[in-house]
């Protein structure tokens, strides 16, 4: 269980890193299509840290999904 948890956490990590321009160019789909894996990936992992009880993936995915609604919030704001 633990390396799945490791796994779990590096998959995540990972998608962070591809979600700009470069990510989407270097897997050949949008920025969009990295975007919706990337959520997906993070109610997945919540789901499994929650059912495994795995409390340090749990607060990893908070951040992150955190940090994700920040960067929605940002760029949903009208710029002056």
């Amino acid at each position: 269980m633990k390396y799945l948890a490791i796994a779990l956490i590096l998959g995540l990590l990972a998608l962070r890193l591809l979600r700009g321009r470069w990510g989407s160019r270097f897997l050949g789909v949008s920025g969009r299509v990295v975007d919706i894996v990337y959520v997906a990936a993070l109610v997945i992992a919540g789901v499994a840290a929650v059912a495994t009880k795995y409390w340090l993936l749990l607060a990893l995915v908070v951040v992150l999904l955190v940090l994700r609604i920040i960067e929605a919030v940002r760029s949903r704001a009208p710029r002056e």
